[in-house]
């Protein structure tokens, strides 16, 4: 069956996809919670009936999943300024300045970067927070920013070799995630259930968040590992790694797929290659910068959080205020501990049952996470493609409200929304281990 086999209604629904889609990238208003909620909320829903409609042919969800990822290249990221502090980092390195050595704030009254119109204009699109503090994207992130600055002096150009960037990554790691369908003889169109989900369009290529080049370089780690290739799979691990920290803790899910031998090399190669690729940019003098950025996101911020939400409040009873520096950190070691737990725990397992535990793990992390930002559980969703598991899918699809808070929505209703958002989630879940299936059938 070819594309022009596919019936009326499978391109009606494609196109009203693409269209959602489209206008969602060039969407800019975050205080209209309303309409960008019902944007996504239509793209997801056609989302959902392109992978429940059996009729349509593989190549056609490709050639719709193209489509929508090319859109984004018409737009700017609209509902994220990191981009600009990405571009920050890369032109600061190519006029000789270590990004882990001086904060925004520090660098701009300088004559050399005060003088040069496409830094300020870099630094008005940085938001006052990152201003402030060290950059905290490890070495494989800066190579990014430093190529996308190589050849022009301008934003938008810039911006969109970035995106370019992003996207090829991204379908290298979609290409592996194919691979390795095939070779565990699942279902290949299960791809989709990543490729087309319109949390994974609109935060990766669309906002330019790096999850989706972090999962892709995970996705050809788990390959090479499943083909014995165990240096280049080390290897995309430090990848991974150097891309986001979340990689660290899926570490200890290999060392019962991979047995005790196997994965002592393979995790003394990661640490090694690791370390080597933070000396690029990491000195004596600097390495506090970063560890102080990172400890940002643990002891200070709190967004979308569920245990932890309800535990500030309960300190606040207590004490008269927020104890989050304390509550935080003692939440992250309890969390890390289930976690390992889950990881280690019973005997040798298959791959499918490793990414099962993967994705129970992330789960449990986030839960006890304080800052659950609607791009990190990309990651989760990704790695439930291998498992029957179709809680990730709905929590793509829950966790866009969390963007309520970037409007003018009151407080309290805010709190209510992420209260449905989790109390959805965990019975989905549940619903999902009592009956051994997925609430969505396409996830088999």
């Amino acid at each position: 069956m070819n594309a022009k086999a596919q019936s009326w209604s499978t391109h009606l629904i494609s196109l009203l996809y693409l269209v959602f889609v489209g206008v969602l990238f060039s969407w800019s208003d975050e205080s209209n919670y309303v309409l960008l909620f019902s944007l996504f909320g239509g793209s997801f829903l056609g989302y959902l009936i392109l992978l429940y409609k059996r009729d349509i042919h593989f190549n056609y969800l490709i050639g719709v999943g193209l489509i929508a990822h090319l859109l984004s290249f018409f737009y700017s990221p609209n509902l994220s300024p990191d981009s600009y502090r990405f571009l920050w980092d890369g032109a600061i390195t190519w006029m000789g300045e270590n990004p882990f050595d001086s904060i925004p704030n520090e660098l701009i009254h300088q004559e050399r970067f005060a003088n040069n119109e496409y830094i300020r204009s870099l630094y008005e699109g940085i938001s006052d927070l990152s201003r402030k503090n060290y950059t905290c994207y490890p070495t494989i992130n800066q190579f990014y920013f430093v190529v996308a600055n190589t050849f022009f002096s301008s934003v938008s150009i810039n911006l969109l070799i970035l995106k370019f960037l992003v996207f090829i990554t991204q379908l290298a790691g979609l290409l592996y995630l194919w691979k390795l369908l095939k070779h565990f003889k699942l279902p290949q169109k299960k791809i989709f259930i990543l490729a087309l989900n319109p949390l994974w369009l609109i935060e990766t290529v669309g906002n330019l968040h790096f999850e989706g080049v972090m999962l892709s370089f995970l996705l050809i780690a788990c390959y090479c590992l499943v083909k014995r290739k165990w240096f280049l799979g080390a290897l995309f691990l430090a990848f991974a790694i150097h891309i986001k920290l979340v990689p660290f803790v899926l570490l200890p899910f290999f060392l019962r797929y991979l047995g005790w031998t196997k994965s002592i090399l393979v995790y003394g190669t990661t640490i090694i290659i690791t370390v080597l690729l933070g000396f690029i940019y990491l000195r004596m003098d600097n390495y506090a910068n970063f560890l102080a950025s990172l400890t940002l996101y643990f002891e200070s911020f709190e967004f979308n959080s569920s245990i932890y939400h309800h535990y500030i409040n309960y300190g606040f009873d207590i004490f008269g205020f927020y104890p989050i520096r304390t509550y935080g950190a003692y939440l992250t070691k309890w969390g890390a501990i289930l976690v390992l737990l889950i990881a280690v725990y019973g005997g040798k397992i298959d791959f499918q049952s490793m990414a099962t535990r993967m994705i129970f793990g992330l789960l449990i992390y986030y839960l006890f996470a304080t800052t659950v930002h609607p791009w990190y559980i990309l990651t989760l969703l990704g790695l439930s493609v291998f498992t029957k598991f179709s809680f990730g899918v709905v929590w793509s699809a829950l966790i866009f409200m969390t963007y309520a808070a970037y409007s003018d929505m009151h407080k309290d209703t805010v709190q209510l929304l992420i209260h449905i958002e989790y109390a959805i989630l965990l019975g989905i879940t549940i619903y999902e281990l009592i009956r051994k299936r997925p609430l969505l059938q396409f996830a088999k």
